[in-house]
């Protein structure tokens, strides 16, 4: 494709759209909107993404240091501004979920694998690590999005939804957007290919995260009920 004619962010979200549509309608999401999962459910999503903030962290500074500068302070400024740790911390004093319970609980297999691949990207190419941070950042904005009519009876519940349609985490989208857009201008046919198949698969673990979360995922299931 010609890197110029179309933004590349649109190539990558409509390729995606069958995931993305497929979280934003997941029964995790819809029972959060109605009010109607299981405390115990939403616990273990906290308890999981908990885990998985403190890793996504370190890849943007890990990323960072592989591009540069300027391009490079753009990501810790992203990592250190998105805001997400004010908005999850009232959340899981609600729910009474301390670190060090966070810290003792295992990583689920999903959660697992979706930072490995990410961790993997590093090895491939910084434009794909990058690539490959996005959709945690695109998705949960347009979830938030679809979502923003519909209020959930569940205070907690709603301040999920609240903390992603805040000013600055529609600002630290676009920015990575148009970060994306601006490796993928500068980057060949392969490279675009590797931003391409980098976001795919993360938008794939997102769904997987979702109902990784709805099923209280462990390494047993994976003994049980290999995929």
């Amino acid at each position: 494709m010609n890197a110029n004619s179309t933004k590349f962010s649109q190539t990558l979200h409509q390729a995606a759209t069958p995931f993305w549509q497929k979280s934003i309608h997941h029964p995790f999401i819809t029972e959060l909107a109605s009010g109607k999962l299981p405390l115990t459910t939403f616990r273990y999503y906290l308890t999981q993404d908990t885990k998985y903030l403190a890793a996504f962290e370190q890849l943007h500074e890990r990323t960072a240091a592989l591009l540069p500068q300027s391009q490079g302070d753009l990501l810790l400024k992203l990592a250190a501004g998105s805001g997400e740790d004010d908005q999850r911390n009232p959340m899981l004093e609600q729910m009474n979920l301390s670190l060090e319970e966070i810290q003792k609980a295992p990583i689920a297999p999903n959660n697992y694998a979706y930072i490995t691949h990410m961790e993997h990207q590093l090895s491939i190419d910084p434009a794909a690590a990058v690539a490959g941070l996005l959709p945690c950042y695109w998705l949960y904005d347009e979830i938030a999005d679809y979502w923003k009519n519909q209020t959930s009876p569940v205070p907690v519940y709603q301040a999920f939804f609240d903390s992603y349609q805040t000013v600055g985490f529609d600002t630290s989208t676009q920015q990575l957007i148009d970060l994306v857009n601006e490796l993928a201008a500068a980057g060949d046919e392969t490279v675009r290919q590797q931003m391409m198949t980098a976001f795919l698969r993360s938008s794939s673990y997102e769904l997987g995260f979702w109902q990784m979360a709805y099923t209280h995922q462990t390494w047993s299931d994976m003994i049980n009920n290999p995929a």
